[in-house]
């Protein structure tokens, strides 16, 4: 049974990964505090073999000609508002959503993230091997 979830698994993450370098010319990614989210969600972050599909998904890429970004895990890309810079360190990885204190904005953590590295905020970027 372990060996046909585990196939399961290892053929979404192709197919997948395959779609992503078929459709886009360029990814950024962000390299993941695993050991944190585990503390927090426990196990089952493990069963997404985050570091293999980022594997298969640098091999893909990169065979197609493609370019796959990975952010530093410890810029703080969720922790920085987009609109201010304000920059909370209170937050924890179960904090959702925060008000800025500076700007009184309700800020959407992972959204917030996303535009971080979608505007090019959160440097630097980097093109190592995963």
């Amino acid at each position: 049974m372990h060996r046909h979830v585990a196939w399961q698994r290892d053929d979404w993450q192709w197919k997948t990964a395959r779609q992503l370098a078929q459709t886009y010319d360029v990814l950024w990614i962000e390299d993941l505090n695993l050991d944190g989210m585990k503390r927090l969600w426990g196990r089952k972050v493990s069963d997404l073999a985050f570091h293999s599909f980022t594997q298969k998904l640098d091999y893909l890429m990169r065979a197609n000609g493609k370019v796959l970004y990975k952010r530093d895990r410890f810029f703080a890309s969720s922790k920085t508002h987009f609109a201010c810079g304000y920059v909370n360190d209170e937050l924890t990885l179960a904090d959702r959503e925060w008000v800025c204190p500076q700007c009184g904005e309700t800020v959407q953590r992972d959204i917030n993230a996303a535009r971080m590295i979608k505007h090019g905020r959160a440097r630097p970027w980097s093109k190592d091997h995963l």
